[in-house]
């Protein structure tokens, strides 16, 4: 029978370390993972759905308490009692689920990649991390339509560019580096040459980033970005853990 520890190990022998983001957010060490729930957020419909169909072990990308850094800074000494919080952890204690946040290192193990795999890209520079791609031979407009087709998404948010537009190099900004406290990511892009950005979430000083620095952004979604490379980490989890049963859970747009 696998516990919480044994996935721990797993992703802990990745590459060596878990980043001070990850780890074991809820439960015990010791706790049963026979039946894992990979998430990009262990929200409120993703723990009824894990407590529902007796999943023991919920493995989440994103942070399972509000504010973001709740857990790494004495910033929000009562955010237990936010509601937001109190409704999570109620369910979690009720069905005895254990959580384990898997952020950085899946990201580096495989979400980037299968960004732009699910777009069709073709990378041509991934050094730090920030991944550039070929353009495709698509324009601007070309690509907005790409978009929404691939991710069957009816409209998708984008800087006021020319539609005809050729694009050359594309900057993968996926997740959040599309958020303005993330500009040295977009930045290191920009000195890469990039003219288009496909990113997952991002904000109105963000998409200003992109606009002075005279690239088009479009905008897919935090969760849509990621959930692609999550679905294939469920299969090699799967796969390193023949002990337990593992299966995705997609976390739905919050937009329509």
């Amino acid at each position: 029978m696998g516990m919480a520890a044994n996935v721990l190990e797993y992703l802990t022998g990745l590459y060596g370390g878990l980043n001070a983001d990850e780890g074991l957010l809820f439960g015990e060490n010791k706790a049963a993972a026979r039946k894992i729930m990979v998430c990009w957020m262990a929200d409120a419909q993703a723990i009824g759905f894990a407590a529902a169909g007796g999943f023991d072990t919920i493995v989440t990308h994103e942070a399972l308490f509000y504010p973001y850094d709740a857990l790494t800074s004495n910033k929000t000494p009562d955010f237990m009692s936010w509601k937001v919080n109190r409704e999570r952890i109620q369910p979690l204690a009720e069905a005895g689920i254990a959580v384990i946040r898997a952020h950085g290192t899946v990201d580096k193990l495989c979400i980037a990649n299968d960004f732009a795999c699910k777009l069709g890209l073709t990378v041509t520079d991934d050094s730090d991390g920030r991944m550039v791609c070929d353009g495709g031979g698509l324009t601007f407009g070309g690509w907005q339509r790409r978009v929404k087709e691939v991710f069957g998404m009816n409209h998708v948010r984008a800087t006021r560019g020319d539609p005809e537009r050729p694009v050359n190099k594309i900057g993968l900004p996926w997740g959040g580096y599309g958020l303005f406290v993330n500009v040295r990511h977009m930045q290191a892009l920009v000195e890469r040459g990039c003219d288009l950005f496909i990113a997952g979430e991002t904000d109105n000083y963000g998409i200003r980033f992109a606009i002075e620095s005279g690239v088009d952004l479009i905008e897919t979604g935090h969760e849509i970005s990621e959930n692609p490379g999550l679905k294939r980490f469920a299969g090699i989890l799967a796969e390193a853990l023949p002990g337990c049963a593992v299966e995705f859970f997609e976390n739905k747009p919050v937009f329509v």
